[in-house]
């Protein structure tokens, strides 16, 4: 009997404790744990590599640059740099690094790290996706990226060790927002050189400069981050461990954040958001994007306007908005969404309207008789063609939506291909794809960062659109110092891209959504696309 009671009680204290543990952990105890999920196995997490928002979120908090965005929400702070100085052009600036900026191995951030970094963003070389669309900001960027100079000649110089200087091609009132942007985020030569691709997957040779560290990296299955000793706000984090699941089924993220296991969580099962509101689970908020279908302009049937025109016509985003997502987003008419300003401060989008959607049934008779105008009346002859995607959130109704209106509109058939995230994003950047779904956070609000996805030279342009008469324009935007010129010609390009050449089908404006648990704080998100867990912690 004495031995049967000694064992409800060893059961009983096993209990209590595997209970008092498990509370410790929701309550956020010192040493909790914050498990969140912004993705599945990302691509890369290499600053000048990387393309994708999930890893874009991954690297800002293992690295920083000069400037970052505040951890609190109030934008754009000093971060690597102590201070910085600008010429009375705007063409110079000087930056002066912390003196105790140092890597996560302790080795001083030097001037020369920024360098480097920056010459190997730029150096055609290397590929990197943000080479134009970054590397146009810096004095000889274009050239370099274009094969007419070399990396060298870029415009910028370490001073001494804790000075850069920075010279850029023509005056940019955001380029703080550009220093921001983890393209520019230093690495190190020698890590990267000695490692080749595989640097950024184990803690040994992840060498960073930011807040966090690189603990462990499983495969498709967790990334662990822990605080970087050496950063010099080291003592402002407040979550002592991150752990990053790597999951890419909505459903079981839902089930994840509501048995525990995951406090926070960027993707929401369309079915299931008005129970996740009543469980006080589901948050929205604005954000600086736009959801599209990606055509590949230079394959056929696609390299012909009247098949794109069709594709877009025969959309109706009104619905797909409302009803097949259930108002997550909302339906697109522009690619420029809203948030972004004119010159004199007025709503871009407010300008012109670049594709009516105002009747449906109109546009359906329109996208009828472009496509027989292209030489498949009814669909007749139309090849049967594939629609890329991932499987994540909204992006399965939404295809399937499509799919059900191309067909019943234009008589068209398209079948779905959905692969993992690290698999679609490579294939849909070289344009391996026919359509694709695909969609633009801005890394900076300026009307600039969207439709520079349409120039010859980004490394970005999916959709293999070439336009000489688009790039000229764009080219006049990059060099005029006049905001309302900039504003104008901007509006040009959006309408000779979206609204002549269908080079795209905008279909949503973006939102951010997210499930959290009730009792986490402190997350920070931006409407261009940050999620900071920096403060985080369990009430």
């Amino acid at each position: 009997m004495k031995r049967t009671w000694n064992l409800v009680v060893a059961l009983v204290l096993a209990v209590t404790m595997l209970l008092t543990s498990s509370a410790a952990l929701a309550a956020g105890g010192a040493d909790a744990a914050i498990v969140v999920c912004i993705g599945s196995q990302p691509e890369t997490i290499d600053p000048q590599m990387n393309s994708a928002s999930d890893g874009s979120n991954y690297i800002k908090h293992l690295f920083e640059g000069l400037l970052k965005y505040d951890w609190e929400g109030k934008g754009i702070v000093l971060g690597m740099a102590e201070s910085y100085e600008t010429s009375e052009d705007g063409l110079t600036w000087t930056f002066k690094i912390r003196p105790d900026a140092k890597w996560s191995d302790g080795k001083d951030l030097t001037a020369e790290d920024f360098v480097y970094t920056w010459r190997r963003l730029v150096d055609r070389d290397n590929a990197a996706p943000y080479a134009g669309d970054m590397g146009q900001f810096l004095l000889n960027g274009m050239a370099i990226v274009n094969g007419e100079k070399a990396p060298e000649e870029l415009g910028v110089t370490a001073i001494d060790a804790k000075t850069l200087e920075v010279k850029l091609e023509n005056p940019c009132a955001f380029f703080t927002d550009i220093m921001a942007f983890p393209a520019y985020y230093p690495v190190r030569q020698d890590i990267v050189e000695a490692n080749g691709t595989g640097w950024i997957n184990t803690p040994a040779t992840l060498i960073g400069n930011g807040a966090y560290k690189l603990e462990s990296w499983t495969m498709d299955e967790e990334i662990v981050l822990v605080p970087n000793p050496e950063y010099y706000d080291v003592d402002k984090v407040v979550a002592k461990r991150l752990v990053f699941k790597l999951l890419s089924d909505p459903i079981a993220k839902l089930a994840a954040v509501r048995n525990g296991e995951i406090h926070w969580t960027d993707d929401v099962p369309t079915e299931e958001i008005e129970a996740t509101k009543a469980e006080n689970l589901f948050h929205v908020e604005p954000q600086l994007g736009t959801y599209y279908v990606d055509i590949n302009n230079s394959k056929a049937p696609f390299d012909n306007v009247l098949v794109r025109k069709a594709l877009s016509l025969a959309i109706d985003p009104n619905y797909l908005a409302e009803v097949a997502i259930g108002g997550l987003y909302l339906p697109a008419t522009n690619f420029v969404g809203p948030g972004f300003t004119n010159a004199d401060g007025s709503q871009f989008i407010d300008t012109q309207v670049i594709i009516d959607r105002s009747d449906y049934e109109a546009n359906k008779k329109a996208a009828q008789e472009a496509l027989a105008e292209a030489g498949y009346p009814n669909g007749e002859g139309f090849p049967t063609v594939e629609y890329g995607t991932n499987q994540s959130g909204v992006h399965t109704p939404t295809m399937e939506a499509l799919m059900a209106m191309w067909k019943d509109v234009l008589g068209i058939n398209v079948v779905s291909s959905q692969v993992e995230w690290s698999v679609f994003l490579p294939m849909r950047r070289n344009g391996e794809h026919q359509l694709a779904r695909n969609g633009w956070v801005a890394d900076y609000n300026d009307a600039s960062n969207l439709l520079d996805l349409f120039t010859s030279t980004s490394g970005n342009n999916s959709t293999q659109y070439r336009s000489p008469e688009f790039d000229a324009l764009m080219a006049k935007v990059k060099a005029s110092t006049d905001a309302a010129e900039r504003s104008a010609l901007m509006h040009e390009a959006e309408k000779l891209a979206i609204g002549t050449d269908y080079a795209a089908v905008p279909v949503y404006y973006y939102t951010t959504l997210w499930l959290a648990n009730p009792n986490i704080k402190g997350v920070t998100t931006y409407p261009t696309g940050e999620k900071f867990f920096f403060l985080a912690h369990m009430e």
